[in-house]
């Protein structure tokens, strides 16, 4: 293992303690603001709008993060019974954390292309940019899978908690009846997206699809000012 192949491994492990210390409290803290804007101030009476990472760590989510780039903060204390518009209350603060991190993904995108527009970055050559290039695309690939897989439809992600809010009086029903059962199949669906690509070698990886797809759209809305830059000729 060479120099350069040891400060990428050293980066990388960088990037997601950067990810706990700055981007969790901040994803977490919206959640917050959000559901005080919709009445119910549980989060801030409790102290957790806040970007002190210590207030929203939990132990096993922060170690998950640090070891393979997926984890969890602790979940903020939230009385939706206590919001104006419960229904309405309970869908913005569902959106707001995927929301939150396809956004921290845009703003690290956005960053990345501003230096690979107007500095020469060698990416075959060590230096300062190249180091925090190198971080921020670790933190936008860490905010893509996050917002991913909080968006997918099964309990207790905040997918499921979108479809069951405009889902249907039998879907309730049915979910009622069989919840332990739903969640149980959902925590073995989960587990299989995450495994099942080195389980096929790659040739089935529906999660890494959903993943590569939302990565290419962000990059897309990324790219869209300094399109506009350059159709207004401001910029090569």
């Amino acid at each position: 293992m060479d120099k350069f192949d040891t400060l990428q491994i050293f980066l990388k492990y960088f990037s997601r303690i950067l990810m706990l210390l700055l981007v969790m409290p901040l994803t977490s803290s919206a959640r917050g603001l959000v559901a005080k804007w919709m009445g119910d101030d549980t989060s801030e009476r409790e102290g957790r709008i806040t970007l002190n990472p210590t207030a929203h760590l939990d132990p096993i989510g922060a170690i998950l993060i640090f070891l393979i780039g997926f984890g969890w903060s602790k979940p903020m204390p939230i009385q939706f019974s206590r919001m104006k518009n419960q229904r309405l209350g309970i869908i913005l603060v569902s959106l707001t954390g995927p929301v939150s991190h396809f956004l921290s993904a845009i703003v690290c995108k956005l960053i990345i292309n501003t230096i690979d527009i107007f500095a020469n970055v060698n990416d075959d050559k060590i230096s300062p940019l190249w180091a925090f290039m190198f971080v921020l695309s670790i933190i936008t690939n860490i905010n893509v899978c996050l917002g991913v897989i909080n968006l997918l439809p099964l309990p207790p992600m905040d997918g499921f908690v979108l479809l069951y809010q405009f889902a249907g009086r039998k879907f309730h029903s049915w979910y009622h009846a069989n919840y332990q059962i739903v969640n149980q199949v959902s925590t073995v669906i989960l587990f299989a997206l995450f495994f099942i690509d080195d389980l096929t070698h790659g040739r089935i990886d529906p999660l890494g699809w959903i993943i590569t797809f939302a990565d290419i759209a962000l990059s897309i809305v990324a790219k869209l000012p300094f399109i506009l830059l350059a159709l207004a000729g401001l910029i090569k």
